[in-house]
């Protein structure tokens, strides 16, 4: 493929913005591709290369790109020329149809980003339990906050024993004795958690968990690993927080916890839920959203564009269409379709590999190993993975370049662009094998 506009417009970015980009996830080497157009499972540069979208905005846009039914509900529900700053009918009904689909929440309030839900949730948690400190997963990405960008990715040679894993800034700039204060754990390990949780419980104010962890592929929890650490954080005095930005409208109807039948404390929404517009989500439970009732509570819960009513009006119309499209089923339909295709080709070719996912997500890890947490995630064929992306990309699929991320479809994704995926992951893997032998 071509990429000389692109190549061009990168050496213009760069001189006003850095990097040229303003997510670094963005970033591509030799430089980011730049895009000029989206229409349902596709996108299309600005050398006219066309791509089978494999990332959708992160799984952000559930339905597809440009869906016409979709703006047209947004532009029936956005006549009143109100944008931001004030409270409207538009702002109830959008949070009563949340609630009638997600039904373990019973309060909700809206935000802008998942980093400010996953803040506004922290003060929550701190001002109900009196208690100062957070608890995260390791390898989880909650957000670019200091008490939570702690072990996101982190250098196993810096990591620590498994049962007592070191606290690392996901970055630097971060401030150092914050970052001390958060206790990591590993997933899926509900003794090395109670053994933590209970020797810090005097601190711990919040547990922040990936219910299904996505941001370093697709790791789904055990049951029985949830259901414990429901128990344990109850008789602890320990909020229990969701982070289903990712997993919200994708994992089942009413998010992972719906999916695992485990009620949180709180739980953050977003990406999914106004298919591509900017919003998130904090919903919960009624005593600890007290905190933050005027008249009741004195912790804060303000912004200008709490909810937006541009964005409402995208939410509002996405979870109509998503019950009237029955979105859940039909994405669940397809991505089992994926795991199995891969799953048969994987063995065809004798390629040590393995496809994850549910509801759209989905990911590729180089292991016969079990995936169950990120130390685990990290055993994956790094060369591999690489091969096999190239091989995509150069045939039109627009995936991920880092072997620990995620990868997600939508309802554009039809059954032809199914097994057109399915085809070309063929190719792709006998390439893979290929670059194998030959190395």
């Amino acid at each position: 493929m071509e990429h000389t506009k692109s190549k061009a417009l990168f050496e213009r970015a760069v001189k006003s913005v850095p990097g040229g980009v303003h997510s670094n996830s963005r970033y591509r080497n030799p430089h980011p591709i730049y895009y000029q157009k989206a229409e349902g499972a596709y996108l299309t540069d600005v050398d006219g290369n066309r791509y089978i979208d494999c990332i959708m905005g992160n799984g952000a846009i559930i339905l597809g790109h440009n869906d016409r039914e979709f703006n047209e509900r947004i532009q029936n529900y956005s006549t009143s020329g109100i944008v931001t700053g004030v409270e409207t009918e538009l702002s109830i009904r959008t949070a009563e149809k949340f609630l009638s689909l997600v039904p373990t929440a019973e309060q909700v309030r809206y935000t802008n980003t998942g980093t400010e839900a996953v803040m506004h949730a922290m003060a929550m948690a701190r001002a109900y339990t009196g208690k100062p400190d957070i608890a995260v997963i390791e390898g989880a990405y909650n957000g670019w906050h200091d008490a939570v960008y702690v072990s996101t990715w982190p250098d196993l040679q810096k990591a620590g024993d498994r049962s007592a894993p070191n606290s690392l800034p996901g970055a630097s700039g971060l401030i150092e004795d914050v970052v001390k204060s958060t206790l990591v754990l590993p997933y899926n390990d509900l003794e090395v958690a109670e053994n933590l949780l209970t020797e810090n419980k005097h601190r711990i104010a919040a547990l922040i968990i990936e219910p299904t962890m996505i941001d370093i592929g697709y790791i789904p929890a055990k049951k029985e690993y949830l259901q414990g650490l429901r128990k344990l954080c109850d008789h602890l005095n320990i909020v229990l927080v969701f982070d289903e930005l990712l997993t919200g409208f994708r994992d089942s109807p009413g998010g992972a916890q719906g999916h695992y039948g485990v009620t949180p404390d709180l739980a953050t929404f977003g990406k999914a839920i106004s298919n591509g517009y900017t919003l998130a989500a904090l919903a919960g439970k009624s005593p600890i959203f007290e905190t933050v009732t005027p008249g009741k509570g004195t912790c804060s819960f303000v912004g200008t564009y709490n909810g937006h009513q541009v964005s409402l009006a995208a939410s509002l119309a996405f979870m109509e269409i998503y019950e009237e499209r029955q979105v859940f089923q039909t994405l669940q339909m397809r991505t089992e379709k994926l795991i199995s295709e891969f799953a048969r080709l994987a063995d065809k070719y004798e390629v040590k590999a393995k496809m994850q996912g549910r509801g759209g997500h989905f990911h590729w890890y180089f292991t016969d190993q079990e995936i169950v947490d990120y130390r685990s995630a990290t055993g994956s064929d790094k060369g591999k993975y690489a091969a096999f992306i190239e091989a995509l990309t150069a045939k039109g699929i627009y995936c991920s370049p880092n072997y620990l991320l995620h990868h997600a479809i939508s309802m554009a994704h039809t059954d032809e662009v199914i097994q057109q995926l399915v085809d070309y992951i063929d190719v792709s893997l006998q390439q893979t094998v290929g670059i194998k032998a030959g190395s």
